[in-house]
C-alpha cells in the first residue's frame, strides 16, 4: 500500500511538472522588438506590417523582405533574429513533449538565442529538413531550396531527422555545423562553420542585437494592413508544407468562433485557428454554461454553441 501511494505521488508530481512546463511555454508570447526594412505578418487571411511592440498570435507567419532584419523576443529571454528573404511560422500546434514553440522556419535565415534557464522546456525550431531542439545556446540556421543547415555557436543541440516511421537524434556540439542536402539522407555533422554557410551568411546576422523587449512591451501598437499582401500565398504554403496543416482554417473552428462572437465572447479574427484567444473565449463560455473549462471544442461544447459537427 505504501509503495502504491508513493508511486501515485510520484506520478502526480511528474504530471504537475509537465503541465506547468507546457503552460509556461504556451504563455510565452512572441513580441516583435526591432524592424528594419519591409516585412509582412501573415495572420489568417490578413497581412500586416510588423512594428516594435506587435505581439504575434499562434500560427502567424513573418516574412522578411530582401533587405530586412526583424527581431522577435520572448519573456524567457529567447530571441529569434530573422535575416533577409526569410519566412517563419510561430507557435505551430504541437502534441509532443513540452517545448517553446515549435517555430517553423520555412526558408531563409534565423539566428536563435536560448538563454540558460532552470527546469524550463527546450526551444524547438522545425524546418523542412530537420527539427532543432536546443536547451540553451546560439544557433544560426539556413534553409535553402537544396539543403538545410545550422551552425551552433554556443551550447548543445539535437537535430531530429525523420525517416519513415523513425526519428534519428543527431547530437551537435558548440562549434559544429549540421547539414542535410536531401530529405532521404540523415545529414552530417562537421567541425567549424561549413563553407557555403559562412560565405552566404548575411552581415546583419554576424552580431546580436540588445534586448528591446521591455521597451517594446510598453508600446500600444496596432499593426497596419500590408498593402501588398497576397492571400494566395497561404494556399501555396499549405500545398508545399503539409506539416503546417494544423494552422490552416478549419470550418468547425471558424463556425465556433462565429458562435462565440454572437454570444459576446471576443476571439479576435475569425480565422479558423484554435489559438490562445479562441481558447480563452471557450473557457469563459464553458464556465458560464457550468461546463468543464477545457478550452477545447468537444462535442458537448459544440452542441452548446449550436454548431453541428460536419464530417
Amino acid at each position: 500500500m505504501r509503495l502504491h501511494s508513493s508511486v501515485c505521488c510520484t506520478i502526480a508530481v511528474l504530471a504537475s511538472l509537465l503541465h506547468s512546463s507546457a503552460a509556461s511555454a504556451r504563455d510565452l508570447v512572441p513580441t516583435v522588438t526591432f524592424v528594419d526594412g519591409r516585412s509582412t505578418i501573415v495572420s489568417g487571411a490578413n497581412g500586416y506590417l510588423p512594428a516594435a511592440g506587435v505581439r504575434l498570435r499562434q500560427c502567424d507567419i513573418l516574412r522578411t523582405g530582401p533587405q530586412a532584419l526583424v527581431q522577435v523576443e520572448l519573456e524567457d529571454g529567447g530571441v529569434t533574429l530573422l535575416g533577409p528573404d526569410s519566412r517563419v511560422l510561430f507557435d505551430l500546434p504541437f502534441a509532443g513533449e513540452p517545448v517553446v514553440g515549435p517555430n517553423f522556419l520555412l526558408s531563409g535565415w534565423a539566428k536563435v538565442t536560448v538563454p540558460k534557464r532552470e527546469n524550463a522546456p527546450a526551444h524547438r525550431i522545425n524546418t523542412p529538413y530537420f527539427d532543432l531542439v536546443i536547451d540553451s545556446g546560439i544557433a544560426v540556421i539556413r534553409i535553402a531550396e537544396d539543403r538545410g543547415q545550422f551552425f551552433l555557436e554556443q551550447g548543445g543541440a539535437v537535430a531530429l531527422v525523420s525517416s519513415g516511421r523513425t526519428v534519428a537524434r543527431v547530437p551537435v556540439a558548440a562549434g559544429q555545423t549540421y547539414s542535410r542536402k536531401s530529405k532521404q539522407e540523415p545529414g552530417a555533422v562537421t567541425k567549424g562553420v561549413e563553407a557555403t554557410l559562412a560565405s552566404s551568411l548575411p552581415r546583419t546576422l554576424r552580431d546580436t542585437l540588445p534586448s528591446m523587449l521591455a521597451k517594446s512591451k510598453a508600446l500600444d501598437v496596432q499593426p497596419k494592413p500590408a498593402p501588398d499582401h497576397n492571400q494566395a500565398d497561404a494556399a501555396e504554403l499549405q500545398k508545399s508544407f503539409p506539416q503546417l496543416q494544423p494552422c490552416f482554417a478549419d470550418d468547425t473552428v471558424r463556425r465556433a468562433q462565429e458562435a462565440l462572437e454572437r454570444n459576446g465572447f471576443g476571439v479576435g479574427p475569425i480565422d479558423g485557428v484554435l489559438g490562445p484567444r479562441t481558447q480563452t473565449a471557450l473557457r469563459e463560455f464553458q464556465q458560464q454554461r457550468g461546463m468543464t473549462r477545457s478550452g477545447e471544442l468537444d462535442v458537448e461544447t459544440l452542441k452548446a454553441l449550436g454548431v453541428a459537427v460536419r464530417r
